[in-house]
């Protein structure tokens, strides 16, 4: 019971605090990221408190392993924008392009963090609701990842389109292997 109790409260917030006021801004990629994250942590709660762990081992354990990078990309994120995104108020109105640490390597690294996490505790549930939730949740980030691009081409405009030709939306295999690249090669 208190796992419904903690998910309608989760999802009462995200209607009120996010939901109601990004509509009213007409920001409506931020519709996409407040049901992609609203899912995920929806499945992070039913996990914790109702459904229990899934019987496969293995992927349960890969499903943790996959907690690391999702965390890292999450919190390297919220400090990198805070610290040298220049944000005019709280932590995401940033005022100029990011293109080092973890913006570096992907364009969207908290999206890319929470969609991993999502596939994660697909994993780890093991259950065909999970797979289907999860699912949605990563198709939900993936939309927010392209709506906010299209937001910040408009905010920054060519600047912006030359970071994108640069670092890949979310292939951070991609990112890291150009970042490597680019320190190795003499300059």
């Amino acid at each position: 019971m208190l796992a419904y109790i903690l998910c309608a409260g989760l999802w009462l917030g995200i209607i009120f605090g996010w939901l109601i006021p990004v509509v009213r801004k007409r920001m409506f990629y931020e519709v996409y990221a407040a049901l992609g994250i609203g899912i995920m942590l929806s499945l992070a709660l039913c996990l914790t408190f109702k459904w229990g762990w899934g019987g496969i081992a293995w992927l349960r354990y890969a499903g943790f392993a996959l907690y690391a990078p999702a965390a890292a990309f999450v919190i390297l994120a919220f400090v990198t924008l805070a610290h040298k995104g220049k944000p005019e108020s709280g932590w995401e109105e940033t005022t100029r392009i990011i293109e080092t640490g973890v913006f570096g390597i992907v364009r969207h690294p908290l999206f890319l963090g929470s969609a991993i996490w999502s596939f994660a505790l697909i994993l780890v549930i093991q259950l065909i609701l999970s797979i289907i939730l999860g699912l949605a949740s990563v198709f939900f980030l993936w939309m927010a990842s392209r709506g906010e691009e299209a937001f910040n081409l408009r905010k920054f405009g060519d600047e912006y389109r030359k970071y994108m030709d640069r670092v890949p939306r979310w292939n951070f295999i991609k990112g890291l292997y150009r970042l490597v690249v680019q320190r190795t090669k003499p300059g």
